[in-house]
């Protein structure tokens, strides 16, 4: 029988890949996977955290210690605390399309909490093949206003296997999030992007024309061209409320470049003289949509799309 001792020497640090509520996976540094539980008073092990683990009797193992994070996608949870969502990340790809209908309010949302956690954005625009008269020219002004405020924009369509390769050149060596509503295609992408890893995907509600949850998981799937890709449950809202005003506006990156120039240091962007925010507004330099989406997250307004 192995003692305590020869199995803190056999200790190990492995990536969790997935948490099923009490249980973890883990891949081990020899590329194994094995299931793991954690010890007590580690608080919430996500996706993408590093792990110290030891091997018990009977074949299991034991999670120990979590290894310094950073990178931490969370939202606030019904008490408006932090709830972590995956962590580790490096990059936050955001994933939009015309069905169900493009909320832009949660692309800002994204572009908040990954500059607060020191992440890059990029937003896809899928399902390509659907745009109408009425979807197509929302589409233009999201893929104009954020790449001027300099995020890559993708347009993609599964179905039409296009800017895949556009995706594939984004996602090297990063550790890349995909999020999104439910229902704007994030399980068929990766399907594209990792073919042999067979996801589940599902259709739209008939009767909403909103999205189903078909990601209940958050996984970590390796790329082959380098870095990984973690795959998390679609939402249809993602709260904000942890977050203060100062980190809310950060994360508008050109209201926070302009507020520079306002006249007074504490100035909110919403009636003070010289503002250079309302004036670049008036003026049409920034996009009126995301101004009002600044204000309306400033007020705390948890609704859905502005």
């Amino acid at each position: 029988m192995s003692t305590d001792s020869d199995l803190k020497d056999r200790e190990n640090i492995a990536r969790v890949v997935a948490n099923h509520g009490t249980e973890l996976t883990l891949a081990t540094q020899s590329g194994e996977r094995i299931s793991a539980t954690p010890k007590k008073k580690l608080g919430l092990i996500v996706t993408g955290d590093l792990v110290h683990w030891n091997p018990e009797e009977h074949g299991n193992a034991r999670v120990t210690k979590v290894v310094e994070r950073h990178g931490t996608l969370a939202r606030a949870d019904r008490l408006g605390a932090a709830k972590p969502i995956a962590t580790n990340v490096s990059l936050l790809l955001v994933v939009t399309a015309p069905k169900p209908p493009f909320d832009t309010l949660l692309i800002d949302r994204y572009c908040i909490a990954a500059h607060n956690i020191g992440a890059e954005i990029a937003v896809v625009i899928n399902k390509q093949d659907l745009l109408d008269t009425e979807s197509a020219p929302v589409a233009d002004e999201i893929e104009s206003t954020y790449k001027s405020i300099g995020y890559p924009v993708v347009r993609c369509s599964v179905k039409q296997e296009q800017g895949l390769d556009s995706i594939q050149s984004i996602l090297v060596n990063e550790v890349s999030i995909l999020v999104g509503q439910s229902g704007v295609g994030k399980s068929s992408l990766l399907n594209a992007l990792l073919p042999e890893q067979g996801i589940k995907t599902g259709p739209l509600s008939v009767a909403s024309g909103l999205g189903r949850h078909t990601t209940t998981v958050t996984n970590w799937y390796d790329l082959p061209t380098g870095g990984a890709i973690i795959d998390s449950p679609g939402v249809r809202q993602f709260s904000l409320e942890h977050l203060g005003n100062v980190d809310i506006q950060a994360g508008f990156r050109e209201i926070s470049e302009l507020s520079a120039g306002c006249k007074f240091n504490d100035c909110t962007h919403h009636h003070e003289p010289s503002c250079a925010v309302l004036d670049a507004v008036n003026e049409g330099d920034i996009s009126k949509r995301r101004y009002d989406h600044f204000q309306q997250l400033i007020r705390g307004d948890e609704s859905t799309n502005a």
